[in-house]
């Protein structure tokens, strides 16, 4: 096939496969747009489906990657306010648009999405197709990370404002990758007290203690608790769980302050458990909530990266191609000394 009717792209064939593969261009229908792929991040999530840790909305053979940045391509039949060579971000989600959630504007809820990167073909390759609704164009100045940022940024800004963070307050935050950094980001910005950061990896540690964290905690070191209350003897009043680690949210729910509010926001493994002891979310009025995907916020989330106020180029630390995908998700958690985000650069 001539590059002009195809297109290069990784195709996730089965649990711990993934093709480099020719697939035919795609065409953009009514309300779509043809999107050129300029990076696309490796995410946790591409990882667990890789893995076979998540199944579910994915249906193989199907290209990975909802972290896009693009430029418009080509605009299919009744899209309007879009032009072709503007630079975009890509909300993944398709709610199914008939149930309760997707009705009331919780389109993050919907029990029956079509994500693409898990049923679409998605930013893995060098073209990907999205419904107009889901593009939002950014100014080019904040470049190929901004763009991959985006969508992370996007859900971060929902569970932030399901935080609801009091001026003043303490804060901490489980893990240091690119969703706990962009968390950092968030909180450093707010009047906050004091803002505590733990990560394994040193190379992490030291890049949330650059990008705002007051203090930054090696939680395998076994001296957790110790080192928060040294800290914030009182505890934490909002703890947010950027790992996904059951075990990190066990070992830091003893630390939330009287009133204080705990958030899992990162993706643990569906049948995974956490015991609590119901006595003391009452006794302390513990609120312990979560956040799911982002629901309309990737404008919001573009205006913020544009605006300059989240360190972009410090949290994609590397860019590989698309030859290198399969490595790239595969090793998704070997690189934890060296990197924070790796995109994918389809056309390198």
């Amino acid at each position: 096939m001539s590059s002009t009717q195809s297109m290069r792209a990784g195709v996730f064939t089965s649990i711990g496969h993934i093709e480099s593969q020719w697939l035919p261009m795609p065409q953009p229908g009514r309300g779509e747009v043809l999107l050129r792929v300029i990076g696309c991040g490796v995410c946790g999530t591409d990882w667990h489906i890789y893995e076979g840790e998540v199944t579910a909305g994915v249906r193989a053979p199907v290209v990975l990657g909802h972290e896009i940045a693009t430029r418009v391509e080509a605009l299919g039949p009744g899209v309007g306010g879009l032009t072709a060579g503007q630079f975009c971000a890509v909300d993944p989600v398709i709610g199914c648009g008939c149930c309760a959630a997707c009705r009331s504007g919780k389109v993050n809820l919907c029990p029956n999405p079509t994500i693409i990167g898990y049923k679409l073909n998605g930013g893995f390759a060098q073209y990907v197709l999205a419904p107009a609704t889901n593009v939002v164009p950014m100014d080019e100045k904040v470049g190929m990370a901004g763009g991959v940022l985006c969508e992370t940024l996007a859900c971060v800004i929902r569970g932030y404002d399901r935080l609801g963070f009091v001026a003043g307050s303490s804060a901490m935050i489980l893990g240091a990758g690119t969703v706990g950094l962009l968390w950092g980001q968030m909180i450093k910005s707010s009047p906050r007290r004091k803002l505590i950061q733990t990560e394994l990896a040193a190379f992490r540690r030291n890049k949330a203690k650059q990008l705002g964290a007051d203090v930054a905690i090696n939680p395998g070191d076994g001296d957790l608790e110790n080192r928060v209350r040294a800290e914030l003897p009182d505890g934490v009043d909002f703890i947010v769980d950027a790992t996904g680690n059951p075990e990190a949210i066990a070992q830091a729910l003893p630390l939330l302050a009287y009133g204080g509010t705990f958030m899992i926001f990162g993706v643990c493994p569906p049948n995974s458990e956490v015991g609590i002891k119901p006595y003391e979310v009452y006794n302390k009025e513990a609120r312990i909530i979560g956040s799911k995907m982002p629901p309309q916020t990737l404008e919001r989330a573009a205006r913020l990266i544009e605006s300059g106020r989240i360190a972009c180029d410090q949290i994609v630390t590397t860019t590989r191609p698309l030859k290198d995908l399969a490595v790239a998700v595969a090793g998704f958690n070997d690189v934890r000394e060296s990197q924070v985000k790796v995109a994918i650069d389809p056309w390198a």
